[in-house]
């Protein structure tokens, strides 16, 4: 702890300017400034550093302001396999304080001592000691770079929700269990009574085995928060957070009412609902949004509880219009570009994760794709073209980058990630996660998708020798796909499910082909069973490479199917979020035995931007929403399905409701928004601003 004594002759409100090297908070008068945690939020450190600035009020005569410092993503411990890899050796702190014409700054004539935090970390968790004696430490050395802070860019990390106990659980090994009912992603705060005396420890968990508490799956994160204390305290970790539903607690036993959770993450505004009249199918998009409420730490992660956490481009990449549907995600993501910019190497290749803690980078399919992807889907949905110019130029060095893994004009070199997860295979190891798919036929049909947005961004900014000069290299791209990986009577020569949906939704197929590779593709699916055997690439789009070929009815059975892998298995296996893998919970409840296994991951969860725009039909015809398609398709099951969406331009809405022989389609569009309407029987109604609704009779099966 940091600390300062200064006396002002009046009382007078002040500015309060501070950041760090680690994580911090600050007190003025023996109060807490602010309502943010985990500030000032993980960047890449070396290249941005962000400043809060708090308004506060000074009291006549003497005044305290001191700042409790801790290592956090700057110098604490990285526990991930590839390594520890921190940006520093040591924390440090900024402040600046003012009031009328005075200034007041960090320097060496500010005070260090403990803290009655003892030790805190992300993934090990807080230790916190209230009968400690809190030591002087060494004076202070200013030495503090001032050439990479920024304001603050996105809304802070804040206290979002309190989540009651819902059981006490005493589990056949004895071990007492609180159970929230939720699985989410932050802290618990706990009350101690009056008679208290000693120490008390918490664990978290995702899942119970078997009844026991189940921490195997957080691999070397510790994941415990311990607190010594004398009396009755409201306990809290600050410089930590933790994904869990279950809590173990050691040391005393307490009743629901002095245990409760504290979701934290970005305080987001929420703008968008799906309702529908299946309650097994709001939960998976419950799952879906409580999986990026945990997920959205400062960063867009992967997961929020094992000894990871960090911001893989890939997952964000498939999720990004999802996100952007349930949350205003923009501050966030331009957050997180800015970083993906500074950690893009010199030569063009981009890291695997952003901030780039493993130092890693590739031109990895959907991965590195982020950087061209990402900024795309931002502007279809915002109508910032801002996302399109400030990224450009990094898309440019990064097509330059892949064009060095290319032979006679096909990726054909390089380390891919594949169809990550995918259950194609007989049998699925670690060692060989990418699925069967070609991962360079992959490669090279994603590549034709960041040509494309390369093309359209050189359009849109009126770079005609460079819109020239992508539209030439995407089509003989795609010719040179053609070529390699289809057969003359246009079959396309791979049989996985992912591939054909790749070749299909990105419009690689020959056009005169299409229609057989879709009725291929439909069979292969029938064949699965309706079960998912795709991966984080091939996911995303499967539902729309059914739907929009003519088999939305397929599409729908995929969605709805509740057998093993797939959503609502997922859903009936007890999940609150959505899984990291189709298996990671087995149909008898025991766990996958890998060791990468995560419970709250959102990759998966990107099934729901199919429902926004396909199944309740909120479709943008111009980016922002400023024009807009409304097509409900209904889904048999369904029986009502809405979906609400708070634009740029105001709250879209749409669906259907089956009422006995009839169907019911409605929407809602804001004045400024220019609309139409598909029909079932293939009109097309213009609509102005206001809410309308069409009767047809429903002549889909249920």
């Amino acid at each position: 702890m940091l600390e300062k004594k200064f006396v002002v002759e009046k009382a007078t409100d002040a500015s309060l300017k501070i950041t760090a090297l680690g994580l911090y908070y600050a007190e003025l008068n023996g109060h807490r400034v602010g309502d943010a945690f985990l500030t000032p939020g993980f960047t890449s450190y070396r290249k941005m550093l962000q400043v809060q600035e708090y308004e506060v009020k000074l009291k006549a005569g003497e005044n305290v302001i001191a700042v409790s410092v801790n290592d956090g993503w700057y110098c604490g411990r990285f526990p991930f396999e590839w390594g520890n890899r921190s940006y520093g050796d040591r924390c440090a702190v900024y402040a600046e304080l003012n009031y009328e014409d005075k200034k007041i700054v960090t320097d060496e004539n500010w005070i260090a001592r403990e803290s009655f935090i003892r030790k805190s970390g992300i993934y090990d968790g807080e230790t916190q000691d209230f009968t400690a004696e809190c030591k002087t430490l060494t004076p202070c050395e200013v030495s503090f770079d001032a050439s990479v802070l920024v304001p603050q860019i996105c809304e802070p990390v804040r206290n979002i929700e309190r989540v009651s106990v819902k059981e006490i659980i005493r589990t056949p090994q004895g071990e007492l269990v609180y159970d929230f009912g939720q699985n989410l992603t932050g802290v618990v705060e706990i009350k101690t009574p009056e008679d208290f005396r000693g120490t008390l420890t918490i664990q978290f968990a995702e899942i119970l085995v078997h009844g026991n508490f189940y921490t195997a799956n957080l691999r070397s994160a510790k994941a415990t928060d311990s607190f010594t204390v004398n009396g009755a305290r409201t306990l809290c970790p600050e410089f930590t957070f933790h994904g869990f539903r279950y809590m173990k607690l050691e040391g005393v036993e307490l009743p629901k009412e002095n245990v409760t959770a504290i979701v934290r993450h970005t305080d987001m505004k929420h703008t968008g609902r799906i309702y529908t009249s299946d309650t097994r199918f709001n939960r998976l998009l419950e799952n879906v949004v409580w999986g990026q409420r945990g997920n959205f730490v400062d960063i867009p992660s992967d997961c929020p509880q094992r000894d990871e956490r960090l911001g893989w481009t890939g997952d964000i990449n498939v999720f990004c219009r999802t996100a952007a549907f349930n949350y205003d995600i923009r501050a966030i993501m331009n957050k997180w570009l800015a970083d993906a910019r500074s950690d893009q190497s010199e030569t063009g290749e981009m890291p695997f994760v952003v901030p780039n803690v493993l130092s890693d980078f590739g031109t990895e399919a959907i991965w590195a794709d982020s950087i061209a992807m990402v900024p795309w889907t931002l502007y279809e949905m915002y109508g910032d073209v801002r996302y399109l110019t400030d990224n450009f130029f990094a898309i440019k060095k990064f097509i330059a980058a892949r064009e060095k893994h290319m032979v006679n004009g096909l990726i054909a070199k390089g380390h891919e990630f594949g169809d990550w997860l995918a259950l194609d295979k007989e049998m699925f190891t670690e060692e060989n996660p990418v699925g069967r798919t070609d991962v360079y036929f992959i490669a090279n049909v994603l590549h034709t998708n960041v040509l494309r947005i390369a093309m359209q961004i050189a359009k849109l900014v009126g770079d005609e020798p460079s819109e020239k000069e992508f539209r030439i290299k995407q089509t003989q791209l795609i010719k040179k796909i053609q070529q390699a990986y289809f057969t003359a009577s246009g079959r396309l020569a791979l049989d996985t499910v992912t591939a054909q949906v790749l070749a299909l939704y990105f419009r690689i197929v020959p056009a005169a082909h299409r229609e057989q590779l879709a009725k291929t593709l439909n069979e292969n699916v029938v064949r699965h069973g309706y079960r998912v055997v795709t991966g984080f690439i091939g996911t995303p789009y499967l539902l729309f490479a059914l739907s929009d070929n003519g088999y939305h009815d397929t599409a729908c059975r995929v969605l709805s199917n509740r057998e093993f892998p797939g959503w609502l298995y997922e859903v009936d296996m007890g999940a609150t979020t959505v899984w990291e893998r189709w298996n990671s919970l087995l149909p008898d409840g025991t766990p996958n035995p890998d060791g990468m296994n995560s419970y709250n991951h959102y990759a998966y969860g990107s099934v729901m931007e199919f429902v926004y725009r396909r199944i309740a039909g909120i479709e943008a015809r111009e980016a922002g929403f400023r024009k807009v398609r409304i097509e409900p398709k209904p889904c048999a099951g369904l029986d009502m399905v809405k979906a609400e969406y708070e634009s740029v331009y105001g709250k879209i809405a749409a669906g259907y409701e089956r009422q006995g022989e009839k169907v019911i389609f409605w929407t809602e569009i804001p004045k400024e928004v220019e609309s139409e309407i598909v029909l079932p029987n293939g009109k097309i109604k213009s609509l102005q601003g206001g809410e309308y609704s069409f009767v047809f009779k429903d002549v889909k099966s249920r």
